[in-house]
């Protein structure tokens, strides 16, 4: 499974955002940018997924969180995420609305 993220449908400027993390690699780490300029974010720890057996598993939820700023849309959010040896980078499009 390594590492994997889910996103909304619309990445909506001026909002917070909150998106679900999945990994099996321990906590994830990296950075938020909006046109290029970092954002502040938080990794909070939600726990095992409802359908594993929270004992066995390594596999724990997380959720980053963060504000992209107004004025943003018509400009990409990236997102890079490590968690050991897994990596995410992702670029997506923000919109106004």
């Amino acid at each position: 499974m390594s590492l994997s993220i889910n996103y909304p449908d619309k990445i909506i400027a001026g909002l917070n955002q909150s998106y679900t993390v999945v990994s099996d690699e321990g906590p994830p780490k990296g950075k938020v940018q909006v046109d290029g300029k970092d954002v502040p974010h938080r990794v909070i720890p939600l726990g095992a997924p409802k359908d594993s057996k929270v004992s066995t598993t390594p596999v724990m939820k997380y959720k980053v969180t963060f504000l992209i700023p107004q004025g943003s849309a018509g400009k990409s959010l990236v997102l890079q995420l490590q968690a050991g040896s897994s990596k995410v980078e992702e670029t997506k499009p923000i919109t106004e609305s």
